[in-house]
């Protein structure tokens, strides 16, 4: 089987056509089991996924039914049923491992900065680009979700942000600012806070030769920041500045590398 959250919510089978799941409040029941695969989700925890803001007096009801419709489904391409056990309590998906897009994500996210770590920055680019090419959109796309799962959602985009911008770090450390360039100014337009992406953009064009350039784009962030947040830029990038100042040829962008695992959820064996 084949599970995807990182786009719209499909399931399908080796590779083959998406499987028809049923409306948006189905597929935020799927979500959520794969969310938490491998383990029991709860039914509060269900119904306050696919209900936020009042559950209906039928919504148990109603929630049996999603359950029992996703078995069918699952029943009916050949899965076991203990796929989608009932547990006290709650419900449980069983995932095994590389069937789920986010953990292949996650998995090569990890690969990505270890490699990375071990100063292989041609193998990190490789991890990198097979992580960010398992994104078809933003997470659940097309269905409307509330705060119970938004924190969740806003972690999974933080993570594919990290992941272009290790993938970036890589690219400098391999010699492509030229390329790089144009990408890194999209993504300041983007995310105008993210110093990181800042600092890439301005070493970038250190390294290009274009010092003026690369100020200038020391002084923008400078003035996003202080006129936006009221702050002044980091150490790192009041550093970055002094160093072109005084004509330093060789700067470095900053390691940030991941402090522990990813860890997504148990697999099963």
């Amino acid at each position: 089987m084949e599970f995807k959250i990182l786009g719209p919510v499909e399931m399908s089978m080796d590779g083959g056509p998406p499987i028809k799941i049923g409306g948006p409040r189905r597929k935020i029941v799927l979500a959520v089991l794969l969310m938490g695969a491998n383990r029991v989700v709860t039914i509060d925890r269900l119904l306050e996924s696919s209900w936020w803001r009042k559950p209906p007096p039928s919504a148990q009801v109603n929630m049996r039914g999603h359950i029992a419709a996703l078995r069918k489904i699952l029943h009916q391409v050949g899965e076991p049923e203990d796929r989608l056990s009932t547990h006290s309590g709650g419900y449980a998906l069983r995932v095994d491992f590389g069937e789920l897009d986010l953990d292949l994500f996650v998995n090569a996210l990890q690969s990505g900065s270890d490699a990375m770590v071990k100063g292989e920055a041609e193998k990190a680019a490789g991890h990198f680009v097979q992580a960010l090419q398992v994104w078809r959109g933003s997470p659940l796309a097309g269905v409307s979700t509330g705060p119970q799962l938004q924190g969740e959602l806003q972690r999974l985009e933080e993570l594919r942000l990290l992941a272009v911008e290790h993938y970036a770090q890589v690219r400098l450390e391999l010699g492509q600012s030229d390329a790089l360039v144009p990408e890194l100014r999209s993504l300041t337009q983007q995310h105008p806070f993210r110093e990181r992406i800042w600092e890439m953009l301005i070493i970038a064009l250190h390294r290009m030769g274009r010092q003026a350039d690369a100020l200038a784009a020391y002084t923008q962030v400078r003035r996003i920041l202080a006129d936006e947040l009221g702050i002044d830029p980091t150490n790192d990038l009041r550093r970055l500045e002094e160093q072109i100042l005084r004509g330093e040829s060789e700067v470095r962008v900053r390691a940030v590398e991941l402090t522990q695992p990813l860890v997504c959820f148990p697999h099963s064996s």
